[in-house]
């Protein structure tokens, strides 16, 4: 392994996005009826104060039965990733995961036969697991699970919430869009879109919108459901709106969300502090062929995204309540982002690069300067390629 020691960085600023042409493109947002997004990649990256874990596909991405989806985690403090794939279980449908301290939850997307989502329990950071029975099939989202010492919350396909034991053996009804749909009439709500455990332990759930540019939230206080969000203003106003990931750690609770509105498309950052008011990043409009490819979230609040228009990739960060950032030109084949968590202090999030083709992983880090990009590990992944034929 790679050690990430080194003096604290100094990262100098980067090229901030222009907040002339954010207005200018974010404006047709206000003209025409809102309209439904997309889903969020599953394609995804977390960081807890001690362990950082992300999910991408490898092999051949063209052919549904020979992309195996991989699970890899890294401890703060090095560069190296090791993979922790749950094994015994066909994941050509995708994984989702969700961790809290060391411990994590794998759950297994729907593919072929398999028509639910068996799940995988690790207490020591991925090194060994535990099944565990899920009665359902996951929905397809980076932050469908939610996991920590008092439970777990599953996003099932259907828009139906589940609680769960902290065994994960038992589960129970929690609460539906439809039921949500009723607390905030005025969204229009469109399918569950993430689930989190505020530090109090009471559930928050994330949903979509179809209009009233409202970002979704829901908490419950015994038995009621109430909205814990907030709406859009300015050009956003009426804008349907999508979770693409949602976050919440004992500091801040992190929600990234895309606005519609007229085939215009914008992230919008959301950071919260105990029962601090919202408050968010300047929108940032996105271009008419870029698409959200991978997100990753730190504790800190911290959220990077890799953007993807035809073949090219950019990748872009923000802090809390600050400026969206570019970062420094990809290498080729970025297919993913992790904001791991390290073991020093710095003048900013570290930011790792994940390359994929075929069977060969390689990670990138940003240089200490934060203007390049330098390999710091080169991996070949035993594929076992046929086997869900």
């Amino acid at each position: 392994m790679r050690s990430r020691a080194q003096p604290a960085r100094v990262r100098p600023l980067r090229l901030a996005v222009p907040a002339v042409v954010i207005a200018l493109l974010v404006c047709g947002l206000a003209a025409a009826p809102a309209q439904a997004t997309s889903a969020a990649p599953l394609v995804s990256a977390v960081s807890t104060s001690s362990d950082s874990w992300v999910l991408l596909p490898m092999g051949d991405l063209s052919d549904p039965s020979n992309t195996f989806w991989e699970l890899f985690h890294a401890a703060p403090g090095f560069s190296h990733w090791s993979l922790v794939t749950p094994p015994g279980v066909a994941d050509n449908g995708g994984l989702v995961e969700s961790a809290s301290a060391g411990a994590a939850v794998v759950g297994v997307l729907p593919s072929d036969l398999l028509r639910f989502s068996p799940l995988a329990q690790s207490a020591n950071s991925g090194n060994s697991w535990l099944p565990a029975f899920l009665p359902g099939a996951l929905a397809p989202l980076p932050d469908a699970l939610a996991y920590d010492s008092m439970g777990a919350i599953a996003l099932l396909s259907g828009g139906r919430a589940l609680s769960g034991s902290g065994g994960l053996s038992s589960w129970s009804p929690l609460v539906t869009a439809a039921t949500l749909s009723r607390v905030s009439p005025g969204c229009s709500v469109d399918g569950l879109d993430a689930a989190a455990f505020l530090p109090s332990g009471v559930p928050l759930i994330a949903a979509g919108c179809r209009r009233g540019g409202e970002v979704a939230l829901f908490t419950r206080t015994a038995a009621i459901w109430q909205s814990a969000g907030l709406t859009l203003g300015g050009p956003l106003r009426g804008a349907a709106t999508v979770v693409l990931r949602m976050e919440s750690t004992a500091a801040v609770t992190t929600v990234l969300a895309l606005a519609s509105r007229n085939g215009r498309r914008a992230l919008v950052a959301l950071w919260r502090s105990g029962s601090a008011p919202w408050a968010m990043a300047t929108p940032l409009a996105l271009g008419s062929g870029a698409s959200v490819r991978s997100t990753a979230v730190n504790p800190a609040g911290d959220v990077a995204v890799l953007l993807g228009d035809g073949g090219a990739r950019e990748a872009v960060d923000v802090a809390p309540s600050g400026t969206w950032n570019r970062l420094p030109r990809l290498p080729a084949r970025t297919a993913a982002l992790a904001l791991p968590a390290d073991a020093l202090p710095s003048s900013g999030p570290d930011v790792d690069a994940f390359t994929v083709g075929g069977a060969s992983l390689g990670v990138f880090s940003l240089t200490p300067s934060g203007e390049a990009w330098a390999r710091v590990q080169s991996s070949q992944i035993a594929l076992a390629y046929g086997s869900s034929s």
